[in-house]
């Protein structure tokens, strides 16, 4: 939740620098998708019409540290956040409660929503719903409590990413004998993020949505992650101007991020 893989924030956790820190980190990563200016730029601005918002009733599925809650708040939404852990809920408590932030916060599980049906104009998640045991559930509660007309965004995992197949089938799977005893999926979970972490196609990720009108899905690729694992540094080396352009467009089709928007029928 921290973006801290190496352990480098010393921040005690749930204090103001510890959240700077992890902030700081999660937004240079996700630069690509519409702040490379950030702070004076609004994050997300390519995934997120921040004009939007304001005055709308949102709904974030898994909280984490609250930094996504925290963006929606200071847009004017009225904002509800939930997670499944004790852990996040705490520390995004604590973030709001020293931003002064008006959010409701809830441990809960988004396979089981507690709200009545129709109550949200908008319903986010990031990264989170691919943890799920039982994520097409988690999707039949956000149909279930969005107004018509109501907008879910989210990003899951890419199957036909990068990642998956060069990182995931050459290096862990090949290389490093993972798949003598394992599919390649579970090959994939197993070096990812969380004790289930599903990618999707964007032909699974439009059938999980077939409730929902005309979805309209974007490949994503955080920053500082090359294109090719191995050759991208070499070309970068060589031609930067070529490597920028092959980064760019192996990225937009072969990322590892897969985002949507899609509707709930207005009638």
């Amino acid at each position: 939740m921290s973006y801290d893989w190496e352990g480098a924030i010393t921040a005690p956790p749930g204090s103001s620098e510890f959240f700077e820190q992890s902030d700081r980190r999660a937004m240079e990563a996700h630069r690509p998708f519409g702040h490379p200016g950030y702070p004076s730029e609004a994050p997300y601005a390519r995934l997120i019409p921040w004009s939007e918002v304001r005055g709308q009733r949102v709904l974030e599925i898994g909280c984490g540290l609250g930094l996504h809650a925290a963006l929606f708040a200071d847009a004017g939404a009225c904002m509800t956040t939930m997670d499944l852990t004790a852990t996040a809920v705490s520390l995004a408590r604590t973030r709001f409660r020293q931003r002064g932030l008006k959010v409701g916060l809830v441990r809960a599980d988004g396979e089981r929503l507690s709200y009545p049906d129709a109550s949200f104009d908008q319903v986010w998640s990031w990264g989170v719903i691919h943890h799920s045991a039982n994520t097409p559930a988690i999707v039949a509660e956000v149909f279930r409590v969005l107004k018509p007309g109501g907008i879910f965004r989210a990003m899951v995992y890419h199957r036909r990413s990068v990642r998956y197949w060069l990182v995931g089938g050459i290096q862990h799977g090949i290389v490093r004998g993972k798949l003598l005893r394992m599919t390649l999926e579970e090959v994939n979970r197993s070096f990812t993020d969380g004790a289930i972490a599903r990618h999707y196609t964007i032909s699974e990720a439009r059938e999980l949505l077939s409730g929902f009108e005309s979805p309209r899905f974007r490949i994503l690729q955080e920053a500082g992650s090359d294109a090719l694992p191995k050759v991208s540094p070499l070309l970068r080396r060589a031609s930067p101007a070529l490597a920028a352009r092959v980064d760019a467009w192996v990225n937009a089709h072969f990322g590892w991020f897969l985002f949507w928007e899609a509707r709930k029928p207005s009638a």
